[in-house]
C-alpha cells in the first residue's frame, strides 16, 4: 500500500506535468494515487477533458462529487462534459445544482484549497443559457443571459455581451470552459518537507585521546596503550627552552611573531639578537630583549610544572587544630535568677536626684520583692500590672457626598447593570442614569430598594426615600431593582418593554421612519403616541408603527 509520502509526490509530479503540456504524463501520475481523494479525482477529470475524453470526464467529476457533494465547481465540470456528449438535460440539471450550491455568491474563491480558479455566477448562468438554447427554449435563454449580465466581474464576461447579439440573430454560441491547467495543488509547504534534512550534519572526532582516531560511532571507552601515550605527549610537547615574555613585539617581517607581555614561548635557537620560538602552533622570530627565561621542569610530575617566579609557593605544614571552646555555663533555677536590672544609686555629690522628703545622707530604701507567677521574684517597680481596657472598635468612616458607590441595577425581566454614582446623588439623576444605561425612557423607570433585614422591596418615590437609600451602602456598593411603570387605567405601558421584535416587514417611507425586517430586534427609545413608537435598529433610529411590533420575549 502506497504511502502519504508516496501519494503527495505523484500528486506534485502530475501537477508539474501538467504544467508542461505532458497530460498523458500527469493522468498517469494522478491514476497511480491509492484511494484517491475529490481532488484527485478532479484533477484527474480536468485532465481527461484536456485530452478529448469526455465521457471518461464525467464519471471522475461524478466521483469527485460522492466524496465532496458540496463543490460547485465539479457540477460546473459534469455539466460541460455532458453538454459535450450531447446529454443536454443532465447538463442542464449540473449547471442548475452548481449555481445553486454559489448559495447566491457573485463568485467562490477556491484558492485557500488549492484550486487557482475564482467560480462566477455570471458563467454558470451563461453555460445554461447555452443549454436553453440548444433545447429550442429561447425565452428562458434570453433571460439566463440578462440575468448574467447584471452581476458579470472581469472584462472575459464581455462574451456575454456577444451571446445577446447572437441570440437576437438565432446564431449558437460557444461554451465557458476552465483553462486545462487549472488543478488542486498540494501546498508547497508539505512538498519541500517530503525530503529528509540532515540539520546536525555528519559526526567527525575532534578530539580524541587516542592518536590518529577517526571513529565517531559509540562504542566503550578503550584505555590508550602506553606507546599511544607516549607519542601523544611527545606530540604535545613544544621543542625548546621556555622563555615569558617581558615587552610586546609587533612583526614587520612575515618571519616574526607576534607577542605580548605575558605570554609563554618555547626557545628553540637563539642567534645575533634573536630567537626561534614556537608559540600558539606557529614557529617564528621574536627579539631577545623581548623574552625571560624559565625554569623547565616538565616531565616531574605535579612538583614539576612550570610555575611564575614571583607566584609563592603553597604552605606545606598542616593548618592547625581549631581551639577546643569550654562548655556553656549551667543556667540557673527561675526562682534563683538575679533580677532584671538593679535599681540606680543616686550620686553622693548631688542630691536633686533624691526625693523632696528624703534627707541626703538617707542610705537608697531596702530591694522589695514581690512574687511572680511562675517566673520567681521582680522588683517592686517592675511587677506586672494589669492590661488597660481594650479600646472601642473604630466606626466606620461616613461615606463622603464625593465618594464612587457602584450601583448594580436588577432588571425584573432582562439582565443586571452596574453604573458608577457619587453617593448622595437625587432620585432624579439616578434615575435619568438608570434608564440611559438600559435605553429606555426615564418616565416608565421606578426604583425599587430592600431594607436592611427585610425580603420586600420597597418604592423610591422621591428624595427623602433615596437619602435612606444611600444610608444601607455597603462597602461602597448599593443593590437596587428596575420596575417598569404601569398604568392603571391603560394596563401594561408600551414602554413596559425595553426591546420589541418586528411581526411583518415594513419599509421607511419618509426619512424620519425606522425600516426593519421580520424578525428584527428593536430598541424602545420613547413613545410618540399610541400608533407609534421611536426605536433604534441596525444603527437607525426612526420611528415606526405600533402594530408592527410585539415585546421581544428571549
Amino acid at each position: 500500500m502506497a504511502t502519504l509520502k508516496e501519494n503527495l509526490r505523484l500528486w506534485d509530479e502530475g501537477v508539474a506535468a501538467c504544467d508542461r503540456g505532458e497530460f498523458r504524463t500527469a493522468l498517469e501520475k494522478f491514476t497511480g494515487i491509492q484511494d484517491p481523494s475529490a481532488k484527485i479525482l478532479f484533477n484527474i477529470g480536468t485532465v481527461q477533458m484536456a485530452l478529448g475524453q469526455v465521457q471518461p470526464a464525467a464519471k471522475s467529476f461524478s466521483s469527485t462529487l460522492e466524496k465532496d457533494e458540496h463543490l460547485s465547481v465539479a457540477y460546473f465540470q459534469r455539466g460541460l462534459a455532458n453538454f459535450k456528449c450531447g446529454r443536454d438535460q443532465e447538463g442542464l440539471r449540473d449547471f442548475q445544482e452548481s449555481y445553486q450550491r454559489l448559495r447566491r455568491n457573485a463568485l467562490i474563491d477556491y484558492k485557500q484549497l488549492g484550486l487557482r480558479y475564482k467560480l462566477c455566477a455570471c458563467e454558470v448562468l451563461y453555460n445554461t443559457a447555452l443549454v436553453h438554447f440548444k433545447l429550442g427554449q429561447t425565452a428562458q435563454c434570453r433571460e439566463m443571459l440578462l440575468e448574467a449580465q447584471k452581476i458579470k466581474i472581469e472584462p472575459r464576461h464581455n462574451v456575454i455581451d456577444t451571446a445577446l447579439e447572437c441570440l437576437d440573430r438565432h446564431q449558437t454560441f460557444q461554451p465557458i470552459e476552465m483553462p486545462s491547467n487549472v488543478l488542486f495543488r498540494p501546498a508547497t509547504s508539505i512538498i519541500q518537507n517530503l525530503e529528509k534534512k540532515d540539520y546536525l550534519g555528519k559526526a567527525k572526532v575532534v578530539s580524541s585521546i587516542t592518536d590518529r582516531d577517526d571513529f565517531s560511532g559509540f562504542e566503550p571507552l578503550r584505555r590508550p596503550k602506553e606507546s599511544q601515550t607516549k607519542s601523544l605527549d611527545a606530540a604535545l610537547r613544544p621543542e625548546g627552552t621556555p622563555h615569558r615574555v617581558v615587552r610586546d613585539h609587533v612583526p614587520n617581517s612575515a618571519e616574526e611573531l607576534e607577542v605580548r607581555v605575558g605570554n609563554m614561548v618555547f626557545v628553540a635557537a637563539q642567534e645575533e639578537g634573536w630567537c626561534s620560538v614556537s608559540f600558539s602552533n606557529k614557529i617564528g622570530l621574536v627579539p631577545a630583549v623581548c623574552l625571560e627565561e624559565l625554569e623547565d621542569k616538565r616531565g616531574k610530575g605535579e612538583e614539576g610544572r612550570i610555575r611564575d617566579s614571583k607566584v609563592p609557593e603553597p604552605p606545606r605544614s598542616k593548618p592547625p587544630q581549631p581551639p577546643v571552646r569550654p562548655d556553656p555555663p549551667a543556667r540557673l533555677p527561675p526562682l534563683l535568677m538575679p533580677p532584671k536590672k538593679a535599681l540606680p544609686t543616686p550620686p553622693e555629690e548631688d542630691s536633686a536626684f533624691l526625693p523632696p522628703s528624703a534627707p541626703p545622707d538617707r542610705a537608697p530604701p531596702p530591694l522589695q520583692l514581690v512574687r511572680g507567677s511562675d517566673n520567681g521574684f521582680y522588683d517592686a517597680e517592675e511587677a506586672p500590672i494589669s492590661p488597660p481596657a481594650r479600646p472601642p472598635p473604630p466606626r466606620p468612616p461616613s461615606l463622603s457626598t464625593d465618594m464612587p458607590v457602584v450601583v448594580k441595577v436588577h432588571h425584573t425581566d432582562s439582565y443586571t447593570v452596574a453604573i458608577r454614582s457619587k453617593t448622595g446623588a437625587s432620585l432624579r439623576d439616578l434615575t435619568v442614569m438608570v434608564a440611559n444605561k438600559f435605553e429606555m425612557s426615564e418616565d416608565v423607570v421606578t426604583l425599587w430598594y430592600k431594607k436592611d433585614g427585610e425580603e420586600e422591596m420597597a418604592e423610591i418615590a422621591k428624595d427623602e426615600d433615596m437619602r435612606e437609600v444611600w444610608s444601607t451602602v455597603r462597602e461602597g456598593q448599593l443593590t437596587l431593582w428596575l420596575k417598569d411603570r404601569k398604568d392603571p387605567q391603560e394596563g401594561l405601558s408600551p414602554m413596559q418593554f425595553s426591546k420589541v421584535v418586528a411581526l411583518h416587514d415594513y419599509e421607511a417611507s419618509e426619512p424620519g421612519d425606522l425600516g426593519f425586517m421580520e424578525g428584527d430586534v428593536i430598541t424602545i427609545m420613547s413613545q410618540v403616541n399610541e400608533d407609534w413608537l421611536e426605536g433604534r435598529s441596525r444603527g437607525n433610529v426612526g420611528i415606526f408603527p405600533a402594530g408592527y411590533v410585539k415585546p421581544w420575549d428571549k
